[in-house]
């Protein structure tokens, strides 16, 4: 824990605010967290986050850190590729790619305070020359979605970051993912349609308020209750490949947007999408770069077993 002692210039003010302008780079909601947990006092003594504070008030604050050997001990099995430019993960499910809000921007140390394993932090203690190379967003390049698993590409400097950051705004990424969806669609398509958020909801779905998105799809192996399906988005809309396949009629079993299974129905342990390919062309190098991950336990077995 690191301590910070603080004394409030003015009264007045909400604790959770003056904490807010006094610990710049953490979000309010962080904040707000650490004093529903007990970790900030006031006057010796614990206090709500509405509560108004009073000038010449000492507030302790103990901020969690990771110690340098603490994090995931898997985080050495996720490495698919490795040099002094590139770092290349098959990243599990479930792992977050980053706290909520941008905290974890302005102050790293946000995201290791973070009483949940995500990325970000997980980069900063087993591989701390990321961070210490001033490279962007702790080298994330790119993003999946917590619930799915496979190939991510993470920058070890500022100019790997740069020039993947450009090859995936340039669309020159090829991207490919593996999905079991629901029922079997037709051996190949292409779906060209706008994918988006409908004003007033979260979710993202096919919209003509949405951005242009294109997916090609192809049908890997088919069971009578689902498909085994490859995914190429030829654009990077949030979402789009659910989107899309939902749109198709056979969406991403596990999906809660989107998959409504009947009664009886095989029900997967997570969203059964799996980020199977990316190829690039090196930064450092310039010759094409072609990584594979496997799909994990929990994707194979669930085709395996699936009627």
């Amino acid at each position: 824990m690191a301590k910070k002692i603080l004394i409030v210039p003015s009264d007045g003010r909400r604790l959770d605010a003056f904490l807010a302008q006094a610990l710049t780079g953490y979000s309010r909601a962080f904040l707000k967290g650490l004093v529903e947990r007990g970790l900030v006092t006031v006057d010796g003594a614990p206090r709500d986050a509405d509560e108004l504070t009073a000038e010449g008030e000492r507030v302790v604050v103990e901020l969690p850190e990771r110690a340098p050997d603490s994090g995931s001990a898997d985080f050495e099995s996720w490495v698919l590729f490795e040099d002094k430019r590139l770092l290349v993960l098959n990243k599990p499910a479930g792992l977050l790619m980053h706290p909520l809000g941008s905290s974890w921007l302005t102050s790293p140390a946000a995201a290791r305070a973070e009483s949940e394993d995500n990325l970000a932090a997980l980069l900063q203690v087993h591989r701390p020359a990321i961070l210490k190379a001033g490279t962007p967003r702790c080298g994330i390049v790119h993003r999946l979605d917590r619930p799915t698993s496979g190939c991510l590409a993470v920058a070890k400097d500022p100019e790997t970051w740069a020039a993947l950051c450009a090859a995936f705004k340039e669309r020159t990424v090829d991207k490919t993912y593996r999905a079991i969806v629901r029922g079997v669609p037709a051996g190949s398509s292409r779906v060209q349609a706008p994918v988006g958020r409908v004003p007033g909801r979260r979710r993202v779905t096919v919209t003509d308020l949405g951005k242009a998105a294109e997916t090609a799809f192809k049908v890997v192996s088919k069971k009578r209750a689902g498909a085994l399906v490859e995914a190429k988005p030829m654009t990077g809309r949030t979402h789009q490949i659910r989107a899309h396949l939902a749109f198709l009629g056979h969406p991403v079993m596990g999906d809660p947007e989107f998959d409504r299974p009947e009664a009886g129905a095989p029900i997967p342990p997570r969203l059964m999408l799996h980020a199977w390919r990316l190829a690039f062309e090196h930064p450092a190098s310039g010759r094409p770069a072609v990584f594979t991950a496997e799909p994990p336990k929990d994707f194979t077995g669930f085709w395996k077993g699936l009627p």
